[in-house]
């Protein structure tokens, strides 16, 4: 019997970045009053930011917006994988996009303890879902290996989504999207997510190329799905689905380059 994990004993490793000295010692003293957080190291401009992340690889990033260099939102597309994302700033105007970023929680400055407290909390809980259900995601994703393994050189010609004791044979051409989402991939047909035990990075690898295209290391879009594509900021661009919700989806730089490609844009 595996053990259960209990939220108030979750430890958690966290970096902070901002490049203003007074946020930073502010944060730093916060954190020091929560128990169960184990501080790895802090940034002070985007490129430290995003060398610390990546070497350090830690469980939550507590994220300035307005920093020097590369800015919060910019370097996520940058990081060789993905932390929970908390994100601090003095500024009410980024929460669509960092919304856009699957962020886990968005802080306005200055912010009190609980309120940091509270954000915590709920990347404990998004952790504590992942380790307590770590060897069914392992034994699923070893089984969706081998299969995959066998089929190398084929696509995939349909997904299994378990929930419970039911399980959902989905067809990829029905599908509209597949986002990851603290670390599970949500499959959308339309209606409504399915979970998939595969990593996006599986199932990128699995589908047809030519139908479905990484535009974002958070989504995965079956392009015979898309309405409409709109120019974005900074070379990115805006995908809307074809969905009854018009879904908006905005790309990376290298996603838009690569959709370019696949459609001939």
């Amino acid at each position: 019997m595996s053990t259960v994990i209990k939220q108030s004993t979750v430890k958690i490793r966290v970096v902070y970045a901002d490049d203003e000295v007074p946020a930073r010692e502010k944060i730093s003293h916060q954190l020091s009053l929560i128990p169960n957080v184990d501080v790895v190291g802090f940034a002070t401009t985007g490129k430290e930011a995003i060398a610390l992340i990546n070497n350090e690889r830690p469980d939550v990033v507590l994220l300035d917006i307005q920093m020097p260099e590369i800015n919060g939102l910019e370097l996520l597309d940058l990081l060789d994988y993905k932390p929970l994302i908390i994100f601090t700033t003095a500024y009410d105007n980024f929460a669509i996009q960092a919304f856009e970023q699957s962020s886990t929680d968005y802080l306005l400055k200055p912010f009190p303890l609980s309120r940091l407290i509270a954000a915590l909390d709920k990347a404990k809980a998004a952790i504590l879902m992942q380790r307590n259900n770590i060897a069914s995601v392992e034994n699923s994703e070893n089984k969706a290996a081998a299969s995959f393994t066998l089929n190398q050189n084929v696509a995939v010609k349909r997904l299994i989504s378990k929930n419970g004791e039911r399980i959902k044979i989905l067809s990829p051409s029905e599908l509209f999207f597949i986002k990851a989402e603290q670390g599970n991939s949500l499959a959308w047909d339309g209606e409504k997510h399915h979970y998939l035990s595969e990593t996006l990075e599986q199932l990128e690898q699995a589908l047809e190329s030519s139908q479905f295209v990484r535009i974002h290391r958070s989504y995965l879009i079956n392009i015979d799905k898309i309405k409409e594509i709109q120019r974005w900021f900074n070379g990115k661009l805006m995908v809307i689905i074809d969905d009854d919700n018009k879904t908006e989806l905005s790309s990376s730089r290298s996603g838009a380059d690569k959709l370019k490609q696949v459609l001939g844009l």
